[in-house]
């Protein structure tokens, strides 16, 4: 028994030793690829001599080949439809202007909307001239074990864990976020070149919004790294932001996506307040035909209270 305590206990410790030698070049990874504005931001706004010219091609064969194709399409489509059912001429009119002005526009519009976001996120990663690459320190880590007992070793190896864990997820996320932008700015002229109908248009919809969450994706967590620099002096605090890094974006985009952060109206179908008003004014009516007022009672109720006041 005592031999198998000892061997999880030197397991232990090698996880830990391995830890101590990974989490401070994850984090340098983390701040250098994945938070720093010339890697996060430069590489969507310059990507380069070579992914302008695959976007070209791309663009390219949308106008060239995809959109006369499609312009084809949805002629026999409205052709089909025509016979079912009529059409409104200023709906096909600005179902065929949505392609040619996507195709024109969506690519200044995301690059635009990247520049706008590099803006506000390079003001917060300079607010406080914070040194990033010094916001995780081994040293206060080392600093949470007293001793080298087996306790506080399963505790140092469960606080490493912890924050191996998060860099891990927040460094993919970043890198993801990333490579995603690029595919989507690539990929926007086939979709704009296919936007002829509702169900291609809501496609559309999707890369546009799906673009802005990534683009926007930074912001929330640098806010987060701001709070953990802040409460540095507080290790479990400080945990507890790294660990709410990664997934900060996509509870704050899921919130918004659902409508939770949206003030709806009270939806009261005007039908039943329509059926409750007409039911109390009936009620009404037929009380005043059945019961009319008898001032005759009124007024003798009245003489005989003021008899009663004066004896």
């Amino acid at each position: 028994m005592i031999a198998v305590d000892t061997l999880i206990y030197d397991v232990i410790r090698s996880i830990v030793a391995l830890y101590l030698t990974l989490l401070t070049p994850l984090w340098h990874l983390i701040v250098y690829y994945g938070l720093n504005p010339e890697n996060s931001y430069g590489v969507i706004l310059k990507p380069g001599p070579t992914y302008y010219s695959m976007y070209s091609f791309i663009l390219n064969t949308a106008y060239s080949i995809i959109l006369p194709a499609s312009i084809v399409l949805f002629s026999i489509i409205i052709a089909l439809r025509a016979f079912l059912m009529n059409f409104r001429l200023t709906h096909i009119l600005m179902n065929l202007l949505i392609p040619f002005l996507s195709l024109a526009l969506s690519f200044k519009i995301l690059m635009y909307m990247a520049l706008a976001s590099e803006y506000i996120f390079d003001y917060l990663w300079s607010y406080g001239n914070v040194n990033w690459y010094s916001l995780f320190s081994i040293t206060q880590i080392l600093n949470f074990s007293t001793n080298d007992s087996s306790s506080s070793m399963a505790l140092v190896f469960l606080y490493l864990t912890s924050y191996f864990l998060a860099m891990s997820s927040l460094l993919a996320e970043l890198i993801f976020r990333e490579a995603a932008e690029l595919l989507l700015i690539a990929v926007i002229p086939i979709f704009s070149s296919i936007a002829f109908i509702r169900r291609t248009q809501e496609y559309l919809v999707r890369i546009f919004s799906s673009f802005i969450e990534l683009n926007l994706l930074p912001i929330p967590v640098i806010i987060d790294l701001h709070l953990a620099f802040i409460f540095s002096a507080d290790p479990i605090l400080q945990l507890g932001f790294f660990m709410l890094a990664p997934v900060l974006p996509s509870l704050i985009f899921l919130e918004i996506r659902t409508g939770y952060f949206r003030m709806k109206p009270l939806n009261i179908p005007s039908s039943a307040v329509l059926g409750f008003i007409g039911g109390q004014l009936e009620e009404s009516a037929a009380f005043s035909m059945s019961k009319k007022l008898d001032w005759s009672n009124v007024y003798s109720k009245e003489a005989s209270y003021r008899r009663e006041e004066s004896d």
